[in-house]
Order: C-alpha cells, then sequence, then structure tokens
C-alpha cells in the first residue's frame, strides 16, 4: 500500500477520500488474483478481517462512535462495486438465456448483472429438466389444492428453492415473458415470501431482514443529518409532520423528497380498516408495483402490496 495510508493505518486515522478509492483499486486487484469474481460473501469476509484489524481507519460509524451494520458495510460496498466495474466490460457480461425461445435476427446484448450472484444457475447436480418441470406442475397442483396460503408448507419452500434455475430460464427469455404468463406458472413466485426466497437465492440477500435492520441500525442517523444539514422545504415539512410517525415511512418519504421524486407512483393511501378488495374498487393502482398504505401518514398501522397486472394477489395481500 502507498505511504499514505499505510501511515494513516499505523496511527489510527481516516484516509482521504482519493487515497481510500487507490486502497480499494489495490485490495481488488490483489483479490482478483485469486478468484476472478469474488461473491459478496467472500468480499465479505476480507472487509470483516480489515475492519475488525483497523477499526479507526475502516470502521463505518455514527458521529456518536457506533458501529454501522458491523462497521464493515461502506468498505464492502465499495469493494463489491470495484470488482463488478472490472468485470462489467470484460469476460464475465453474461447474456439473456434463450432457452426454447430463440428467435432468429434477435439480437441478445449484455445484461445487467449488478448485484447478483446466480443469475442464470445450472440445474441441480441431482435434477435434469425432466424433474424440474415435474417440480413446478406439482408447485401448480399445490397451489389449486391450497391457494396462495399453501407458501408456508415445507414442500412448497423446498420445491421452489430446486426450481430455482428453472424460475430464472424462465424469467430471462428472450423475449420476455409477460407477468401474467409468469404468475400462471410460478404462482408462489408472487407471494410475500416467495418473492423474497427468490430474491435471497439471486443476490444472496435477505432483502426484508436487511431493509429492517438498515432503517434499525441507520434510520435515526438519516433522519438527524437531514433535518440539520440539509435546506430543503420538502425534507423539513416532511419533518414537522411526521414528528412521531413511524421511522420506516419517514425514512422513505424524507429520500424521495430529497432527491426531488414524487411518492405518488409508489405510495398510495387508504383507511386503516380497508380490505384488498376496497382498494381493488376505490383507488386508481398505477401499473407499476406500489406499497398501499393503511392509516395515516402521523400513523402507519400497515402495508399492503399492490400489482394491478395481478390483482387476484390483492385478496391475499396481508400487512407487513
Amino acid at each position: 500500500m502507498p505511504m499514505e495510508i499505510q501511515r494513516a493505518i499505523s496511527e489510527g486515522k481516516r484516509h482521504p477520500p482519493d487515497k481510500r478509492r487507490q486502497m480499494i483499486r489495490i485490495l481488488a486487484d490483489e483479490v482478483q488474483k485469486y478468484e476472478a469474481n469474488p461473491t459478496r460473501s467472500q468480499c465479505l469476509t476480507i472487509c470483516q478481517k480489515i475492519t475488525h484489524q483497523y477499526p479507526g481507519s475502516f470502521a463505518y460509524l455514527t458521529p456518536s462512535g457506533k458501529l454501522i451494520a458491523g462497521g464493515y458495510i461502506s468498505l464492502l460496498s465499495q469493494l463489491k462495486t470495484r470488482v463488478e466495474n472490472i468485470n462489467r466490460s470484460g469476460t464475465f457480461q453474461r447474456y439473456r438465456s434463450s432457452g426454447p425461445c430463440r428467435i432468429a435476427g434477435v439480437k441478445r446484448g449484455p445484461t445487467d448483472m449488478y448485484g447478483c450472484t446466480r443469475f442464470q444457475p445450472e440445474l441441480p447436480p441431482e435434477e435434469t429438466d425432466d424433474t424440474v418441470e415435474e417440480k413446478r406442475q406439482r408447485l401448480q397442483s399445490t397451489y389449486s389444492k391450497y391457494g396462495i396460503n399453501g407458501d408456508d408448507r415445507p414442500d412448497v419452500t423446498d420445491l421452489m428453492e430446486t426450481t430455482f434455475s428453472l424460475q430464472r430460464r424462465h424469467i430471462n427469455r428472450i423475449p420476455a415473458s409477460s407477468v401474467a404468463d409468469l404468475r400462471l406458472n410460478w404462482p408462489y413466485l408472487f407471494t410475500q415470501r416467495g418473492i423474497f426466497s427468490h430474491f435471497e437465492l439471486l443476490t444472496d440477500v435477505p432483502v426484508l431482514r436487511a431493509l429492517e435492520l438498515s432503517v434499525e441500525e441507520c434510520g435515526n442517523a438519516v433522519v438527524e443529518y437531514l433535518r440539520t444539514k440539509v435546506k430543503n422545504s420538502n425534507v423539513q415539512t416532511i419533518l414537522a409532520q411526521n414528528a412521531s410517525g413511524d421511522l420506516t415511512f419517514l425514512v422513505i418519504q424524507l429520500l424521495m423528497a430529497h432527491f426531488n421524486e414524487s411518492p405518488d407512483g409508489l405510495m398510495l393511501s387508504t383507511d386503516e380498516y380497508a380490505t384488498a378488495a376496497d382498494d381493488e374498487t376505490s383507488l386508481s393502482l398505477p401499473a407499476s408495483p406500489c406499497l398501499i398504505l393503511c392509516g395515516n401518514e402521523q400513523l402507519v398501522v400497515g402495508w399492503m402490496s399492490a400489482l394491478k397486472a395481478i390483482s387476484s394477489l390483492r385478496e391475499s395481500s396481508q400487512h407487513l
């Protein structure tokens, strides 16, 4: 490492941003001597060791000195992003799977795989195309028998994990499958449990728990930063109106206001006692996925998810 970095580490001090970026580049080059495309978990191991050995220089802390997400999240993000940037223009670009729908004259371009660790995995060693298709049909039969509430059955969980490669093949088709077709073939993919499980297999990130931890550990810091450092009038208005409101909802509102994003396409409000069937007729739902806020901005009692293309899902939406 350059002398400026070595000196800062020996003194337990932070180094300037340009020197940190230089260190990240050197670290990524060294890692790639052993693993050309390291996974997030491999990078995590490296960053945990660095942060543990040199907390004064690398630990991610709040202004009060409290560790944020183990202290290594910032270093991990920089290292993984550097590796992905190196590989994006090289031989690690993947192309969408043509599957059974190969079309003459349709050029398949490189797919952005940022954050994905299993974009198009191979079949499990003990499985064949016929066996995973048979298991997909079993999932459909289970859905016909138990409906959407069957997603908590252990056999459904196992079958969804085993058929993950086939799910990805259907999702990555060219031309793309419609949402209605995907729901017909994979009804349990459109449940909260199913989509969270799929996302974790795709990225190695347990998204719901990661979001909860992020809000718990960083939510108040984000609010305090925007309260004291940002002079955006919309931000200050939201802070004044939601002094004692739900923290998650407040953080989402503040970030959207800070980046001048309208919440109308993402969040809709409804009565706290309204059912999903009520929302079907009373709300003008967008074509894209959105969140339905149950209650008011001062008192959030729950959320429902909505997707206009899949109306039947709203009949079984659950408060999160």
